[in-house]
């Protein structure tokens, strides 16, 4: 019985972190962006395709390539589901409602985690179908798409998810979300990835361990898929926890 009273209430705070996730306008936004903006340029990139020319990638990884310019869009998505409240003076009637503060970031991130996989599941699924239907005759047809895409497709996933639950274990700590996206959207966008070769170590950083969840990047001496999946794992558990222990104890009047 106490379990199960524990379940409904976490469903509960659950519940109402998805409805006020849903009821700013610049959330919804922001999610329809990440679901939009990456079939809009996968759409560009298989209408500009030239078969005359060297290939980047591999045919399979045609549409994953836009998967890297969504992940801005995830990172403001887990900041400002974990960060508005911070604006608003909404926090003081959250933690009211809900004294177990510890319930309530484990809400926020878990529906972080599962609206930034949803995304990448949806916006770099579509991607792909559109990327390779605008190929024409050099793309491949649904029925053509092989398992490795499948798994890349979990791989993009899982990178969204757990940049999203990083985002938003940093904002929670912060306490603004314009600190999360000073931070980590330069990250994303590529500063680090141009200094890996001489500095080996920045592999372990997150944005570079799980980039190749996102499509493979040869020749880079990036950490493998799986491995660098796990270090990227352990950088947003470790951003989870001590968004989470800081929560439960600090003051929210000022907020």
């Amino acid at each position: 019985m106490p379990t199960q009273i524990i379940r409904v209430r976490f469903r509960h705070a659950l519940g109402a972190e998805l409805t006020k996730a849903f009821s700013l306008r610049s959330i919804r936004t922001v999610l329809a962006a990440a679901l939009v903006v990456p079939a809009m340029l996968a759409l560009a990139s298989g209408l500009s395709f030239d078969p005359t020319h060297h290939e980047q990638f591999a045919l399979e990884s045609h549409g994953f390539e836009t998967a890297g310019f969504g992940q801005p869009l995830v990172i403001l998505l887990a900041s400002l589901i974990s960060g508005a409240e911070y604006l608003d003076g909404q926090l003081r009637t959250t933690v009211l409602a809900t004294p177990r503060r510890g319930r309530v970031v484990a809400a926020k991130l878990l529906l972080i985690g599962v609206l930034c996989a949803l995304a990448g599941f949806l916006g770099i699924g579509a991607s792909v179908l559109v990327e390779q239907a605008s190929l024409g005759e050099h793309g491949l047809r649904p029925e053509e798409f092989t398992p490795a895409m499948g798994w890349n497709l979990l791989g993009v996933c899982a990178n969204y998810a757990l940049l999203g639950v990083l985002a938003g274990g940093i904002t929670i700590l912060a306490r603004t979300y314009v600190v999360t996206l000073i931070v980590l959207v330069p990250l994303v966008l590529g500063i680090t990835i141009s200094f890996v070769g001489a500095i080996p170590a920045l592999r372990f950083l997150p944005d570079l361990a799980g980039i190749q969840l996102l499509m493979p990047y040869p020749g880079l001496g990036l950490l493998a898929p799986v491995v660098g999946g796990l270090v990227m794992a352990l950088w947003s558990a470790l951003s989870a926890c001590a968004a989470w222990a800081c929560f439960r104890t600090r003051d929210v009047g000022g907020s």
